[in-house]
């Protein structure tokens, strides 16, 4: 398809865009996200390989949110029927599904560090190349992408930024930057040439703007404005059935009990099922923007202030957020709560997503909690007990949970372990989170534990009267939960054989959550 593109006039560009969004709707209107984001910058996209001779010439996404058209005309069109399912393409790129995807992209606001990075490659070697990074879709809210807007701007070489700016990616975009248009003169501080084109869905207009600013040279950002269409309505969730709800639910009932307590999101409240207590309580949800370290450090300083600082954020952002964590947060023994969303495998988003190393990371930080529900019950009881004991923490507390359905039992009171069954037998299930609930009953003994870290105290005494454990964990088994089961035993020098059940030692690719659990030996 990148051939016929590039051999069309530019009179028929309108027509091939629209024909080729129609395709793509056909295809993959039952796989809504990110679709909107990807068909508002249709007419970039085809512009952009439309001037340059990818993939030789340089063209790098952010995020990735805004990659289906690219995919269609680089040879994906028909494979975008099968994204995010088990053995089809990625929702987002990867540089190992097409050359033409330059580098990966699932985390936001990387795409100006890549492109310093391959700004400095070609220097080193001499080669003369288009370079072009396209960031927007909230991306420009991330830290990181200011810092390379400033060092990139120090180096030699042509390199253009195109800023799609469409008010937002799952949440709305935040920020003074945003909020007051002052994007020209900030970007004009850093000495890179600023152009501004208002008609972002204008293929014509994007072809003639485009050309002007590689023509150039230099350091080029290009603001383009564009307007998502709208598709679906923001993420709900059916009453009862997901963590996110039972989440939701006691959220509602701690901040209306609570009005100086904040919750601070990454901007992920949309898509946590968060949007409708941000409408009702407004005051008391702090979107920072896709700023993890940012984040958690604010949350730091309100908790130094005295104040009652909750986070949500995603397991796979809290990776980016680690030194904060660790530094302004464990070390000054700040009671911050976290509420880790997407805890083990979240299915189709894949290995980009998945939230399985923040437990073993966890597992080695002085001073925290970490509690792992196995329903929505017990997730609203660890929610309730965390906001009791806020104020006598000396350390930040975690409740991991999963982007998963969830049974349905009844109210219970936070207690560090549970015990699903006891048959008298010589071998113990231990298990940890939402894997507790698919242990099928049988002739082993069941242990669920809620409190991974520290371990409940009495753990060791119970394990000494088996002879057989199998530990359960949705991690990589190397730290979290297991690690910490097997560092109990060795201490106690207890006579048990010990076999863990985990996830590979590999990155797990994306498909259904359920098929991922099965094929990973997690659940019968």
């Amino acid at each position: 398809m990148i051939e016929r593109l590039r051999n069309i006039e530019p009179v028929d560009l309108t027509t091939f865009t629209n024909e080729l969004k129609e395709e793509i709707v056909a295809l993959v209107s039952d796989k809504i996200p990110h679709l909107e984001s990807s068909l508002a910058v249709a007419e970039l996209t085809v512009a952009l390989h439309y001037l340059l001779n990818t993939p030789e010439d340089l063209l790098i996404w952010d995020v990735g949110h805004q990659g289906y058209v690219h995919k269609a005309l680089t040879g994906r069109l028909e494979a975008l029927a099968t994204q995010r399912t088990k053995d089809g393409i990625s929702g987002f790129l990867k540089r190992d599904e097409s050359p033409y995807d330059f580098f990966g992209a699932g985390h936001a606001s990387t795409s100006l560090s890549v492109l310093t990075g391959a700004c400095i490659a070609d220097a080193a070697s001499g080669r003369e190349r288009k370079r072009v990074a396209v960031i927007g879709d909230g991306s420009m809210t991330g830290g990181q992408s200011f810092e390379a807007l400033n060092h990139l701007a120090t180096l030699a070489g042509d390199a253009v930024v195109v800023l799609n700016d469409n008010d937002g990616s799952i949440d709305p975009t935040v920020g003074a930057l945003h909020e007051g248009n002052s994007y020209s003169s900030y970007i004009q501080s850093l000495d890179w040439e600023y152009s501004y084109l208002a008609e972002g869905n204008d293929v014509l207009a994007l072809v003639e703007s485009l050309k002007s600013v590689i023509d150039r040279g230099g350091k080029q950002v290009l603001h383009i404005r564009t307007t998502k269409p709208i598709l679906s309505k923001t993420k709900s969730y059916q009453p009862g059935t997901t963590f996110q709800w039972w989440a939701a639910e006691q959220m509602r009932s701690i901040l209306k009990s609570n009005d100086k307590l904040r919750v601070f999101s990454p901007a992920m409240f949309a898509s946590s099922g968060f949007g409708p207590l941000r409408a009702e309580f407004p005051e008391q949800f702090i979107d920072t923007g896709i700023n993890e370290p940012h984040t958690v450090t604010a949350a730091a300083g309100m908790a130094a202030a005295g104040g009652r600082a909750w986070v949500h954020i995603y397991s796979t952002f809290l990776q980016r957020a680690m030194d904060q964590v660790i530094h302004d947060i464990a070390l000054q023994n700040l009671p911050v709560i976290f509420l880790v969303d997407r805890a083990g495998l979240v299915g189709a988003d894949g290995p980009t997503h998945h939230g399985v190393f923040d437990a073993g990371f966890l597992a080695d930080v002085p001073n925290a909690t970490v509690w792992n529900p196995r329903n929505g019950d017990e997730l609203q009881a660890m929610m309730a007990e965390a906001f009791t004991i806020q104020d006598s923490l000396e350390g930040p507390l975690f409740i991991r949970y999963p982007k998963a359905k969830t049974v349905c039992g009844t109210a219970e009171k936070f207690e560090p372990k549970k015990w699903i069954s006891r048959q008298g037998s010589n071998s113990l299930f231990l298990s940890t989170g939402a894997l507790s609930s698919f242990v099928a009953s049988g002739v082993f003994d069941h242990l669920h534990v809620g409190q991974v870290k520290p371990l409940p105290q009495d753990l060791a005494e119970i394990l000494k009267d088996y002879t057989n454990v199998l530990v359960l964990e949705e991690g990589l088994g190397t730290g979290g939960f297991f690690g910490a089961v097997a560092g109990l035993v060795a201490d106690k020098d207890l006579e048990v054989k010990l076999v863990k059940r985990k996830i590979s030692d590999e990155f797990t690719n994306h498909g259904n959550r359920h098929e991922l659990l099965k094929e990973l030996g997690l659940i019968p």
